[in-house]
């Protein structure tokens, strides 16, 4: 019996990646699990389907996650790949001021406000993921059920957090994962951008997408697609101005192309 309960203790080990990149599955970053929402427009949801790419199933119920939230997560996963202690990786201590600073955000009062905030979100979630696979050796399907943070602790002398992220994340790496490059992320001023940078990265050979099927995968919540595309322009301008792309373009077909995209590496 104690070795079946240590057995469902241990911590999946997640996978290795450059200090300047961060490890993301690709599940999040070709959905519109962390979507692009209006400020002031967050909803809560009850078993809401997510847009995702065909053979991937997201239903999800909690407030609306947002690129922000996909920061602290991000930046969450990247402290537990690099923790070798297995109990501190399981209950991972971070410092306010250098997390906030990690992902690109101030040290103030608001901005602590804020990553309270946002680790409530990720908490109080219920998300169900379901990838069909079949290709190479990977055939059948995947499941994932449960929280992406399972409980947070907040202390406010020490202005630290203990967060336990939930264990079955790792799985997640399993069906396929990207190395983000985090100062590239950093740079971009919206949140379109940012959603496509990591999209495009989950991609080797990036192909022409449709601009409605772009605006329906991030989850934008622009009500015209003639208002999706005027931010889509400026967005992609702010992948070249960080080195992402080295250009784009609309066809007829109303299809984006990239020129060139940087190469990121993906597993």
């Amino acid at each position: 019996m104690r070795q079946k309960i240590q057995a469902l203790e241990q911590i999946p080990l997640l996978p290795d990646w450059p200090e300047k990149t961060r490890g993301i599955p690709n599940i999040c970053l070709r959905s519109a699990l962390f979507a692009v929402i209006k400020r002031g427009r967050r909803r809560a949801v009850k078993n809401e389907l997510i847009a995702s790419l065909k053979g991937v199933t997201i239903q999800y119920t909690g407030w609306r996650l947002d690129q922000g939230d996909f920061d602290v997560l991000a930046q969450a996963l990247h402290f537990q790949a690099r923790e070798p202690d297995p109990k501190k990786r399981q209950f991972l201590r971070i410092k306010v001021k250098p997390f906030l600073a990690a992902i690109g955000r101030q040290g103030g009062k608001s901005g602590r406000e804020w990553l309270k905030d946002s680790l409530r979100r990720l908490t109080a979630t219920a998300v169900e993921i379901k990838v069909d696979l079949n290709h190479g050796v990977h055939q059948g399907s995947f499941s994932y059920a449960g929280s992406l943070v399972d409980e947070f602790y907040f202390s406010d002398e020490a202005q630290s957090y203990i967060i336990k992220i939930n264990t079955k994340l790792a799985g997640l790496f399993d069906v396929g994962w990207t190395q983000v490059q985090w100062q590239q992320r950093l740079q971009l001023r919206t949140d379109l951008a940012k959603w496509l940078h990591g999209f495009y990265a989950s991609h080797r050979s990036p192909f022409p997408v449709k601009v409605a099927t772009l605006k329906h995968l991030c989850g934008s919540e622009c009500a015209r697609l003639v208002d999706f595309r005027r931010g889509l322009r400026l967005a992609m301008d702010e992948l070249i101005e960080v080195g992402a792309i080295l250009g784009w373009r609309i066809d007829q077909d109303d299809k984006l192309t990239l020129v060139r995209l940087s190469q990121i590496p993906m597993k």
